[in-house]
């Protein structure tokens, strides 16, 4: 109880700070009310039919009724910043119908040469997300290694197993729209007990940053409350520092080493994992030991080519320590054809290449096409090379038109297409004054096999931006959302 009362002491200290410092300092900020609209008879995970909690479908199995039951989600952020003499102090609050889902404070300035921010995570949930990479080509996920105090897995895979559902929720790559993200998000998370136990201290973050003689030092520590939201007698806290050194040479390449102590790549997420609710400097582990090593070098030109090369070591792994990934990206611009070559080279820790994709643009007046090859290893173990994508677009004042056309040629990802186009993905967006318009839609086929259509349509007012979304399936809406945000 006492714990209890100590947190909520501090909130009302520093919510008190906020109002008798506003009288002699400005406040700026921003309050955000969002409402999404969905039907209950689909499982927007998968467009099956629903299934409650007692495994009762929900729905017809081809599509909803003219008359359904919706699901509404109604959240609103308010965001506050009060800047005093160098100092901003910024208050994130999150509500939702079950009330304050989650409240962050945020202190930052500087003091000489040196840089501070330190963040305070007051939730009812706390998750650990670990950045993986799959076994073929590389390519980024994520995994859950740890969640109080309920269990996400499923729909979610525990570490180390790549999870690319929680990476595409969390990632905008054109899976899911924002909306659809959210309010599948909200509702597993919410299924899965994560939003009903009362507000605590759940996370800590300290960043610092000094600069001496062009040499950047930074220092992150990483605070986390594994018993977050259990009734225990007394916290279980984890701790994580990530050591970084950053400098650059007089011909301008930058090289930055990180040493990650009791930490390792990805994000922690609190209450239902919204993009506010996100810290991706890190996740903590439970024991206090060298994790990762990582090393950056970019922007080192040699002959005209632009080198970036990214190195990642690993230590305590069942797979055994050191060299885990190398990632070697080179760009030029080849002038007589005004080509733009840009190719990225994935290795193992054994230096084996596992897989490549080369981007070739090329730009005249308000167009430009971009092809994309991918080059990797095949069933045979043999390497493999295809055109995979075709990217056009159309970029004439006020709007954008862009086409990216998935072809059948790459059978990486695909092994049931044999010939001409897969998916054919349509970005549309226009500006008329203070009306914007976007659309998105997918084909599965070159003007053929309709799947899914985006619409969002923007509208600033003063300081007051309107917004609505709709996002159509074949056989049913998935989603409508509308937004407002008053900046202040």
């Amino acid at each position: 109880m006492f714990r209890k009362l100590l947190g909520l002491a501090l909130v009302a200290v520093i919510a008190g700070a906020f109002s008798t410092a506003a009288l002699a300092a400005p406040v700026a900020g921003s309050f955000t009310l969002d409402i999404v609209i969905a039907p209950q008879c689909v499982n927007l995970i998968t467009g099956n039919d629903a299934v409650d909690n007692n495994t009762n479908v929900l729905g017809t199995g081809t599509g909803c009724d003219k008359i359904d039951d919706t699901l509404v989600k109604i959240e609103a952020d308010l965001i506050l910043t009060l800047s005093v003499s160098g100092l901003d102090i910024t208050s994130t609050t999150v509500f939702t119908f079950k009330g304050v889902e989650s409240q962050v404070f945020t202190v930052a300035g500087t003091v000489g040469a040196m840089t501070f921010k330190n963040t305070f995570v007051f939730s009812p949930s706390l998750v650990e997300i670990e950045f993986v990479r799959t076994g073929g080509t590389l390519s980024s996920r994520y995994c859950i290694n740890y969640s109080t105090p309920g269990d996400l897995t499923p729909p979610f895979f525990d570490c180390p197993t790549p999870d690319s559902l929680l990476f595409f929720l969390l990632e905008d790559v054109g899976v899911f729209h924002p909306a659809v993200a959210n309010l599948i998000l909200g509702s597993t998370f919410d299924t899965a007990g994560m939003l009903n136990a009362p507000l605590e201290l759940a996370k800590k973050v300290v960043d610092l940053s000094i600069n001496i003689a062009g040499l950047t030092v930074s220092l992150r520590a990483l605070f986390a409350n594994f018993s977050t939201g259990t009734a225990t007698t007394s916290d279980i806290w984890g701790t994580g520092v990530v050591l970084g050194f950053e400098g650059q040479t007089v011909s301008g390449v930058t090289v930055r080493s990180e040493t990650w102590f009791g930490a390792r790549q990805g994000l922690e997420c609190w209450g239902e994992c919204k993009p506010l609710e996100r810290n991706y400097g890190g996740k903590v582990v439970s024991v206090f030991a060298a994790q990762e090593e990582k090393l950056f070098i970019r922007n080192l030109v040699f002959a005209g080519i632009t080198n970036n090369i990214r190195v990642e070591f690993k230590f305590g792994q069942p797979s055994g320590n050191g060299l885990t990934y190398v990632e070697w990206n080179t760009r030029y611009l080849l002038a007589p054809l005004n080509l733009r070559i840009n190719n990225t080279l994935r290795m193992n820790g054994n230096l084996d290449p596992r897989f490549d994709f080369l981007f070739v643009s090329y730009k005249f007046g308000d167009m430009s096409v971009t092809a994309v090859h991918y080059f990797y290893l095949s069933n045979t173990n043999d390497w493999s090379g295809a055109l995979a994508e075709f990217i056009t677009t159309f970029d004439p004042p006020g709007a954008t038109v862009t086409s990216d056309l998935i072809l059948c040629t790459e059978t990486l990802f695909v092994g049931f297409c044999t010939a001409g186009v897969l998916e054919h993905d349509i970005y549309i967006s226009a500006a008329v004054g203070s009306l914007t318009f976007d659309m998105y839609m997918v084909l599965f086929g070159l003007f053929s096999g309709f799947s899914e259509l985006w619409i969002d349509v923007g509208w600033k007012v003063g300081n007051v931006n309107l917004k609505t979304s709709l996002v159509f399936s074949t056989d049913y809406v998935q989603a409508l959302a509308f937004q407002v945000n008053v900046r202040f």
